[in-house]
């Protein structure tokens, strides 16, 4: 299961991040990113729950942190690895891909596992080897 969790600066522009599962209101947020759930882990309303016990949301290193108070653990969590599924879907390697768009293997690894923020240029040529929108790559 994936969840759109949203990160922003509590203070605008201070190094304090926090993340939410709902929008900042202000707009100052990064638009949000899907991340992946750790299995028995749900979204219900606007918590998250493991267990019918509901766990924390926080910022490690930049990250979103699942907190599991009752059960002693907490997850980093990863964000869907979106361009990665559609390159598969479509049948093509990592290789195949860059050689398309005019970038090293090892620059479509980055992208796929959140290393790098793809320049809107990159994002479109991929998109359109891979048939789909650039919006269903981020």
């Amino acid at each position: 299961m994936t969840v759109k969790i949203y990160i922003y600066d509590k203070h605008g522009g201070s190094q304090e991040s926090i993340c939410s599962l709902q929008p900042e209101p202000d707009g100052r947020d990064d638009g949000g990113r899907d991340y992946v759930l750790p299995k028995d882990y749900e979204l219900k309303g606007n918590n998250l729950f493991c267990c019918g016990r509901k766990c924390e949301l926080v910022i490690h290193n930049g990250a979103p942190l699942l907190v599991d108070r009752e059960h002693e653990m907490a997850y980093v969590l990863e964000q869907e690895k979106k361009m990665q599924q559609r390159r598969k879907a479509a049948g093509l390697t990592r290789q195949q891909l860059a050689d398309k768009v005019g970038l090293t293997q090892y620059d479509i690894y980055r992208l796929e596992n959140h290393e790098v923020e793809p320049g809107s240029a990159i994002l479109g040529k991929i998109a359109a080897v891979l048939g789909c929108s650039t919006m269903d790559l981020i």
